[in-house]
């Protein structure tokens, strides 16, 4: 209970309240007023209304909302304004929404202007949507006729543009509030009821179709006063007001995504709100008509429209994210690409890894991409893939009529109006490989560049340049696996290069005869003959064939086969359909004992056995039959041997091969002819235990002596054997058959 005051103490008290108020000494007034209110009817009207006045900007301080509006409409007795349209006050003072958004807040301890109750309450409402409580202002206002709180919210809207539209400069908050609110009242929803408050005005309903095209009609005039603003203001797409109510519309009426918060009336529940199931009753939804909800995050139902705010640097509470999503998605992307380009230089310096631009490089690919395509419109061909380039760097991912556009993109790259390619070849690879990277599936772009590299490196080999060449030829390949024209052209200076290396006119080391037998199978079956290839493929017959004998001898069969097909894979010419198997190994077994005998190089004595044995075992032969080709492959070579003085070696042979004495009566006779050469020799050197046994393996052959055995060998051919005396054999001795076995 307050204290008995007559009127002089409690007018006194007042002053002293006032006085407190104005230095800032709230608890103090606060004190002072719990005195004052049981003296409050001895106050003068004035007076009293000094006193609400005085509660009314405490509650306000306070957050109290519901308290403040009560107070202030019992400052004007209870009466509240006709309709709360902007117009000056009754009473002559200037003051009209501009001056409202502009007045003190409560906080700051100054006495606001209390000349109509429409101003005070434009004010209570601003006030309250700075702190997000403006809900709880307008639900605390008497509102019978359902339009005035409505009323009060188009008053402040239009004074907030209007104050936008004609100030020095723009205040963040006004043009947040203008811009959410204004959304709020165009809303196809109609969440505050604008319409109902036009109709009550006319007194006249308005059609759909008409109401329809008036909001249309006043969003481009808001839409146009905005940009107005954003030329005044210096400030490009990213930060423009306009982009804010592009985004505001766009993201849901009267919601921005940062800043202060407050939320505003909505007359219904459009079907967002947790617990919220079509059909049923929604006991979960917490969005009730004509509630206000409490701005916490964990209970705010997301389909209250929300009013953010400035940033924190006092301009658009849009962040560049956002508005380059915006413009992209609504097909401005022209004018993103020129602001942001403008802002952070040429779109090759933007990185999806920076922190800068990491937000927004998927809008910002898109907006490149769409460019791209109206600059192929254009022709500009150039300028068009290096857009796409640009935009698959920041994640963009192309699409199938993207990859469409970029392949004709880069296939007209460099030519002028009359289709004249200007470009030079190094252009037109740098284009076409982009390309190829962009759209890897369109195989036009891969025959297109693998043509252009074969072209460059034809170049390079003109000027001598061998490496360059290869390296495009091969790259050529990579593009384009199995072109042609490339193979073809790195095939010829392969085999070049192989030709010189086994010619030895180069040095280096030895061609692989895997690499080598490639190069012959593609050159032989393109019908390419003579030249160098003839001599690269008689080289390489002749080392595979020392792989083969190598593999054989090694008892390595599957290896030595494997060899064989190798060898004769690579040529065409080949008998077709003809198996080449074991029969094959055996006789190039064969044929290579014939030339160690043709030639009775090395160690021919030890191989010339060694390579009829695994020929043997490769055909399967028989004892017999080993014999029997070990006899025919060194007949025509035994009488040379001995004719040439080197009986020893026919014997060391003999010895290797094991033909019985009696399988050929010529080949016994000229075994022991050698055999009485040699004693001829060891009986000249000393050695005549040696010339003994070698006179009795002669005897033991059937070798009659005292005179010339007459052999089916031409005298002619081979006159040594006819030329020197018969020695005499030892009688005493006895020729061991073994000796020769």
């Amino acid at each position: 209970m307050g204290e008995r005051l007559n009127g002089t103490d409690a007018l006194r008290m007042l002053q002293q309240a006032e006085h407190a108020y104005g230095a800032g000494r709230f608890a103090y007034t606060i004190n002072l007023l719990h005195r004052l209110a049981a003296a409050r009817d001895s106050l003068s009207g004035s007076d009293r209304a000094s006193f609400e006045a005085l509660r009314a900007l405490l509650a306000e301080r306070a957050g109290n909302w519901p308290e403040a509006v009560h107070r202030w409409l019992a400052v004007f007795g209870g009466v509240l304004p006709a309709s709360g349209e902007d117009q000056p006050c009754d009473i002559g003072c200037d003051c009209d929404v501009r001056t409202v958004l502009d007045a003190p807040d409560a906080a700051s301890g100054e006495m606001v202007c209390l000349c109509c109750p429409a101003h005070v309450l434009w004010r209570l409402v601003w006030q309250a949507a700075c702190q997000g409580a403006i809900g709880e202002v307008l639900d605390a206002v008497p509102d019978l006729s359902g339009i005035r709180r409505t009323a009060l919210v188009h008053a402040l809207a239009v004074g907030a543009l209007r104050a936008l539209a004609e100030g020095d400069s723009v205040d963040p908050r006004h043009a947040v509030f203008a811009i959410a609110v204004w959304r709020l009242l165009l809303d196809e929803e109609d969440p505050l009821g604008f319409e109902d408050l036009v109709t009550a005005r006319r007194g006249d309903p308005v059609s759909v179709r008409d109401w329809l095209a008036a909001c249309d009609a006043l969003a481009h005039r808001i839409r146009t006063a905005l940009r107005s603003i954003d030329e005044r203001e210096g400030l490009d797409v990213l930060d423009a007001w306009e982009t804010v109510w592009d985004v505001e519309g766009y993201e849901n009426s009267g919601e921005f995504v940062r800043g202060e918060r407050a939320y505003l009336r909505m007359e219904e529940c459009f079907a967002m709100c947790d617990g919220f199931a079509p059909g049923e009753d929604s006991p979960g939804c917490r969005c009730t008509v004509d509630t206000w909800q409490p701005l916490t995050p964990d209970t705010t139902p997301p389909c209250l429209g929300r009013l953010f705010g400035g940033r924190p640097d006092g301009g658009s509470p849009v962040t560049v994210d956002m508005a380059a999503r915006q413009l992209a998605e609504c097909g401005e992307h022209r004018t993103l690409l020129d602001a942001y380009t403008h802002r952070y230089g040429q779109p090759a310096t933007w990185h999806a890894e920076s922190d800068t631009h990491a937000g927004r490089t998927r809008h910002l690919g898109l907006a490149l991409a769409v460019r791209a395509h109206e600059q192929f419109e254009k022709h500009e061909w150039q300028d068009a893939l290096d857009d796409f380039t640009e935009a698959a760097r920041l994640g963009f991912a192309l699409d199938r009529s993207d990859q469409e556009t970029v392949r004709k993109v880069a296939l007209k790259a460099g030519q002028n109006g009359n289709g004249y390619q200007r470009a030079t070849l190094v252009e037109r690879t740098l284009w076409l490989e982009s390309a190829l990277v962009l759209a890897p599936d369109e195989a036009t772009l891969a025959e297109e560049l693998a043509a252009t590299l074969v072209r460059r490196g034809t170049q390079a080999l003109q000027r001598k340049d061998q490496h360059e060449g290869r390296a495009r030829f091969r790259r050529a390949l990579a593009v384009r696996p199995g072109d042609p024209v490339a193979q073809a052209a790195l095939d010829t200076l392969e085999l070049a290069e192989v030709a010189a290396v086994i010619s030895g006119n180069r040095p280096g080391r030895q061609p692989g005869l895997q690499r080598v037998g490639e190069l012959l199978h593609r050159r032989l079956r393109a019908g390419v003959s003579g030249g160098k290839l003839g001599e690269v493929h008689e080289w390489y017959r002749h080392r595979m064939t020392e792989r083969i004998v190598e593999k054989a001898l090694a008892g390595k069969k599957g290896e030595a086969r494997r060899a064989l097909r190798q060898r004769e894979e690579v040529d065409p010419s080949s008998e077709e359909g003809r198996t080449r198997g074991d029969d094959d190994i055996a006789r190039i077994l064969r044929e290579t004992a014939v030339r160690y005998l043709e030639e009775l190089s090395g160690d021919f004595a030890e191989q010339v056995p060694l390579r009829l044995a695994a020929a043997a075992s490769f055909a399967r032969l028989t004892g017999a039959e080993c014999e029997q080709q070990a006899l025919e492959t060194v007949l025509p070579f035994a009488a040379k041997l001995v004719d040439t003085g080197h009986p020893s070696d026919l014997i060391a042979l003999q010895a290797g091969l094991l033909i019985a004495p009696g399988r050929c009566t010529e080949y016994d006779q000229l075994v022991a002819l050698a055999y009485q050469r040699r004693a001829l020799d060891r009986r000249e050197n000393g050695d005549l235990s040696g010339a003994a046994r070698d006179e009795r393996t002669a005897s033991a052959l059937r070798l009659e002596t005292g005179r010339q055995i007459a052999l089916p060998i031409d005298s002619e051919l081979f006159p040594g054997l006819f030329d020197r005396p018969v020695p005499q054999p030892d009688q005493d001795g006895q020729a061991y058959i073994q000796e020769i076995l």
